[in-house]
């Protein structure tokens, strides 16, 4: 599931259980999580949310914090496309 603003899939011509893709963008480094449900959620605009481990494919694995060296999984860029439909 990914939980998105009202708003914002409204604005996409997006539904509730539609299924998307979710890329993330680290630099040059591109990861993709296939076929997510989209779930219309109180969240904040330009926000999306997502549960882990589904999403830890998500996270850019030489993103990490300073500190304890543990993945940025709190703040991802991504970007979101339809899913494709298989012929």
């Amino acid at each position: 599931m990914l939980f998105i603003n009202r708003d914002d899939a409204a604005e996409r011509g997006w539904t509730g259980g539609m299924r998307v893709d979710i890329t993330s963008h680290f630099g040059a480094e591109q990861r993709v999580a296939r076929s997510f449900q989209l779930v219309p959620f109180p969240i904040p605009r330009r926000c999306v949310a997502a549960y882990f481990p589904e999403a830890n494919v998500l996270v850019p694995v030489s993103s990490v914090a300073e500190r304890s060296n543990t993945p940025t999984s709190k703040s991802i860029h991504v970007s979101l496309t339809p899913t494709a439909v298989a012929p």
